[in-house]
């Protein structure tokens, strides 16, 4: 009797577990053209495949959207992955470099350039890689300011608008691209992954992925949620256009939203991916449980219940007994 008294309590607080492990962690660029201090610079992102010892222009397209003509000024910068939601970090030192993969030193100098009211220009990009260069990717972003502005080097990023450019230079390419983890988020809470949720609404799957090769990856794949051996969604990651870059050394995030899920049971994701010329292939597998939370504290209710007939009815009964052989004895 204590042995199944105990189980029942240890699957109570068990459930109480889940509750409390469900409800309190889950309490860019689609565009052709950046705007910003009345200008308007075109293509947002550019992405290069060059040789050793090439040199290539790099076509821009400055609009000055303002009311009067103006003199801009081009200033390049290296970036870096700032987080793990592929927005670039710029490097806004002019005498500093990107540890690595710094397209910056093979840019050269790029003139000022007038722009006329309403009007646009193409600027020319020109990049030279050296023979010497080591394959992989190389970033830089190309920003533009108004030519007054570039003289005060605490000019905000606020008060610019760039271009980033992505060259991949050819040869030995290193691939080696792994997938971090594959889990599931509530969309209030995407920074903590969670097996158990109180809602089916606004889960996401989250697949990141880590780069530790030399140039810049675009992982590509689906992403199928079963509930049994049933298939109940399955979505693609990564399928926008231009399509997301996992830049050396860093981890980058890709989001799925789930919207075919039931508002109970457990479900199991699996995510089958792969990267690079070869098509590489990544597989990732998890599961998690939706439980309302009516559900839960009714299932707690019912072992309380149980718990309760377990340990007093036996009581009850024996009192009973007792009290039905003292009135025997006393006939």
């Amino acid at each position: 009797m204590k042995k199944i008294t105990g189980s029942l309590f240890a699957v109570s607080l068990a459930i109480a577990f889940v509750i409390f492990g469900a409800v309190l962690p889950n309490q860019l660029y689609a565009q052709n053209d950046t705007a910003g201090n009345g200008i308007r610079v075109s293509p947002v992102r550019t992405d290069v495949t060059m040789n050793p010892g090439e040199s290539r222009a790099v076509t821009l397209t400055v609009q000055n959207i303002t009311g009067a003509d103006g003199e801009f000024q081009a200033v390049v910068n290296d970036f870096v992955a700032k987080g793990e939601e592929g927005q670039p970090a710029l490097i806004l030192e002019a005498d500093e470099y990107a540890p690595s993969h710094s397209l910056k030193r093979y840019i050269s100098e790029i003139p000022n350039v007038s722009v006329g009211k309403g009007e646009y220009k193409e600027v020319k990009v020109n990049i030279t890689i050296p023979k010497d260069t080591a394959a992989g990717g190389y970033y830089g972003a190309v920003r533009f300011v108004t030519a007054n502005d570039a003289i005060d080097k605490n000019v905000t990023l606020s008060a610019s608008v760039a271009s980033i450019i992505l060259v991949r230079v050819s040869g030995d390419i290193v691939e080696n691209v792994t997938l971090e983890s594959l889990d599931v988020r509530s969309g209030d809470a995407m920074e903590n992954p969670n097996s158990f949720f109180t809602s089916h609404k606004n889960l996401y799957v989250t697949a990141r992925f880590k780069n530790a090769g030399t140039s810049h990856e675009q992982p590509f794949g689906k992403v199928v949620v079963k509930k049994g051996d049933k298939v109940i969604q399955t979505t693609e990651i990564n399928n926008t256009e231009p399509k997301g870059n996992v830049l050396p050394d860093s981890v980058r995030r890709f989001n799925v939203k789930l919207d075919k899920i039931g508002s109970w049971g457990k479900y199991t994701v699996e995510g089958n991916f792969g990267y690079g010329k070869s098509g590489q292939l990544i597989t990732g597998k998890t599961s998690f449980f939706v439980l309302p939370l009516p559900l839960i504290v009714g299932a707690i209710a019912l072992v309380a219940v149980v718990i309760a007939a377990i340990v007093w009815v036996p009581r009850a009964i024996k009192r009973y007994n007792a009290n039905v052989l003292r009135k025997a004895g006393r006939r």
